[in-house]
């Protein structure tokens, strides 16, 4: 997208003396700054640094706050940097009576948090903005913190909550004046339905939503939404087989947002791209945005959403005939699901006990208030209703955060029988327990159960003293408790730990069966398939491929 001045009113801008930006107010110089947010970068950091200096020179704490946003827009490529600038606004702000601060500082250091795949960091600082926005009763900010809240939702997979969300803040936004349906939050919201309405495949109702955004954005100064709508429009037109207005559409957002790899709809672009190039029959062009998406990936911003990007490029292998980087990009895949899969389960676990539940007692309480004076059996009636809701809630919160301990039941059935059957038979180790403080020996059995939780034993480096390390134990408490209560060494136990888990997913996850031994040995903590192979034979009987063979069809 190029600027809103042309050319020739940029030169006569930025080309102008210290005089002539002198001659200006703070207020113009923000709107300059913001209004050219697509300039080079030169430009942006002279109109930043010359705001910063009259700001500090009018010892205006808003406005250097304000400043201190215009660095963060210019170092938007290097998160590192620009949180450096969220922590200077909420340092500088934090005894400020501001209805936008601190809590713009916290609200903006959650979405690079966010941007960057620190999600529970992100929630936490979301969280704490959402306080001081409710101190200060900042109704705008509260809507934007819940949106930014549905969007974790969203990242966790849940559209449906999310889209719930997004459009209740749609019809506040419609029941307001024609300039708050060109603000930015509210073409965030037009374009985080029409994303949630694509990602549960309702095409035309994304379709609707797209336009209507898009021609808010275009409307808008600053088209700060530009770009994602036209990401999501490219998705969407893939989807309705229009595949020319996909190419223009995701190529063009491609060139505004700069391809920045910290970006999500980046690589969901060169995904789609790619998707449509096969579609046409363009295998080259497709494999080039296939690796451009595996070369700006890691561990640290993998999303779900583009694993199909590395099964596409595991099929291009195998039909290729080349092994070697089949067996790459499968290994690859492997360990970004494994990690994500934990990331996502710690997320899912802090909305739901410190957002979901809070916010529905606090929506039981008000409630509560709100009718105080009306007839008492009523009253009585609806604080039944509310614990009644609040046990529901607390239902789905130990659901979700047992959802993984679940998965493993046969593991951690197993060992409690074990401890059980130890209990009522084996006087001996009764007698040695007493050995250890009850009170020591229960906080390392709890340290062990979260270490099991987390899947901590799927790490490949794991020893005795490490994990002792890890636990904030001593290294002979640790292996007494282990001996005592799990009857079997250390390595035994880890090396348990790992085949049940292996197990399980052959069991239940049809694309782990297709794996080679050499990948499933890596993934569940094995240095090598001797190793593997020998641990699973003396637990089962049998070696892994047998085991597998099981349950293919």
């Amino acid at each position: 997208m190029t600027s809103v001045y042309s050319a020739e009113q940029q030169k006569s801008i930025y080309n102008s003396s210290s005089d002539s930006l002198s001659n200006k107010t703070l207020q113009e110089l923000g709107t300059l700054f913001w209004r050219g947010i697509h300039h080079n970068s030169i430009v942006k950091r002279t109109l930043a640094d010359y705001y910063m200096y009259r700001a500090k020179k009018e010892n205006n704490i808003e406005n250097i706050a304000d400043g201190y946003q215009m660095f963060i827009s210019i170092y938007k490529k290097q998160p590192d940097i620009a949180l450096c600038y969220t922590d200077s606004i909420i340092e500088l702000t934090k005894d400020t009576q501001n209805s936008r601060y601190p809590s713009t500082g916290y609200k903006i250091k959650g979405n690079i948090l966010s941007k960057i795949d620190r999600y529970n960091e992100a929630l936490e600082a979301y969280l704490i903005a959402q306080k001081y926005s409710e101190k200060m009763n900042n109704e705008r900010q509260l809507i934007g913190l819940k949106h930014n809240i549905a969007i974790l939702k969203t990242t966790l997979g849940k559209e449906r909550e999310a889209l719930k969300v997004y459009k209740e803040n749609y019809e506040y936004f419609s029941k307001q004046d024609s300039v708050i349906k060109l603000s930015q939050i509210y073409i965030a919201t037009l374009y985080k339905m029409s994303d949630s309405y694509n990602r549960l495949k309702y095409y035309d109702s994304a379709y609707f939503y797209l336009k209507k955004g898009i021609k808010a954005s275009l409307l808008n100064p600053y088209r700060r939404y530009y770009p994602n709508l036209l990401f999501a429009y490219g998705a969407n037109s893939y989807e309705r087989k229009n595949y020319q207005s996909a190419i223009d559409s995701l190529q063009k957002a491609l060139i505004l947002s700069e391809e920045d790899v910290n970006d999500i709809n980046v690589k969901k672009g060169y995904l789609f791209l790619a998707k449509t190039y096969l579609e046409l029959k363009k295998e080259s062009k497709a494999l080039h945005y296939l690796k451009k998406l595996d070369a700006i990936t890691n561990d640290s911003n993998y999303r779900i959403e583009i694993a199909e990007a590395f099964t596409l490029l595991i099929d291009y292998y195998k039909r290729s005939n080349d092994p070697k980087n089949q067996l790459r990009i499968m290994e690859k895949l492997l360990k970004y699901d494994s990690i994500s899969d934990i990331k996502y389960a710690k997320l899912n676990n802090s909305l739901i006990k410190k957002y979901d539940t809070p916010k529905l007692i606090k929506d039981k309480d008000l409630l509560i208030d709100g009718i105080k004076n009306s007839n008492k059996i009523l009253v009585y009636k609806l604080i039944a209703f509310g614990v009644f809701l609040i046990t529901i809630i607390g239902f789905f919160y130990f659901y979700f955060s047992k959802k993984r301990k679940d998965k493993y039941n046969v593991l951690l059935g197993a060992e409690k029988q074990k401890v059980k059957v130890l209990q009522q038979k084996n006087v001996k180790s009764v007698k040695t327990s007493v050995e250890l403080p009850l009170e020591l020996k229960q906080g390392i059995l709890e340290k062990l159960t979260n270490f099991e939780d987390d899947l901590e034993f799927l790490k490949n480096d794991l020893t005795l003293v490490k994990v002792s390390k890890r636990l904030k134990t001593n290294s002979t408490y640790l292996s007494k408790v282990i001996n005592m209560e799990k009857q079997k060494n250390f390595a035994n136990y880890i090396n348990d730990l790992r085949i049940e888990y292996c197990k399980h997913k052959i069991k239940n996850d049809k694309k782990f069966r297709q794996y080679s031994i050499r990948s499933m040995a890596v993934e569940i903590g094995f240095n090598n398939i001797q190793s593997f192979a020998k641990a699973f034979s003396k637990k089962e009987g049998c070696n892994p491929v047998e085991y597998v063979k099981r349950f293919k069809n």
